[in-house]
């Protein structure tokens, strides 16, 4: 979907463990919000990846006070670039995911919501998982993005 600030993408967890500096995806992350803040992309990150982040996080052991921290930090970069809303899931969103899991046993439980939600939206996602090109649903290759 097109919008008069270019090209409308939803973003999932690549995209926002891609914040910190650390990762691997660090500067194809930076150069997709330099396009958002050039008005080339509109970029919208998925409620259903914040809530994946977070559970990553739980799941290694990460202290409540430092993944507050995080998510903090993640806001903050993300309003310089100006990306401040994010998308709901909702229940249908649900229950597609799981129709989704059913057609694709691989698919995990976030890609599947991430998933539903582009095919509700007819957004691109733009993510470094090629589980969505087998969905059928648009992508947009994060690790293929030139500033």
């Amino acid at each position: 979907m097109a919008s008069e600030f270019g090209q409308q993408v939803i973003v999932e967890s690549d995209f926002l463990f891609g914040l910190r500096k650390s990762d691997v995806r660090h500067s194809k992350v930076i150069a997709a919000l330099e396009m958002h803040k050039n008005g080339r992309l509109r970029i919208t990150p998925l409620s259903s990846a914040v809530l994946e982040v977070r559970a990553v996080l739980y799941s290694r052991g990460v202290q409540s006070k430092d993944i507050e921290e995080t998510f903090t930090l993640m806001a903050a970069l993300l309003a310089e670039y100006d990306v401040n809303d994010t998308l709901p899931v909702n229940i249908s969103d649900v229950i597609v995911a799981e129709r989704l899991r059913q057609d694709e046993p691989g698919l995990t439980f976030f890609d599947s919501l991430h998933a539903a939600a582009s095919k509700r939206l007819g957004v691109t996602l733009l993510s470094s998982e090629g589980a969505y090109h087998r969905l059928g649903l648009p992508a947009m290759d994060l690790d293929k993005v030139k500033s």
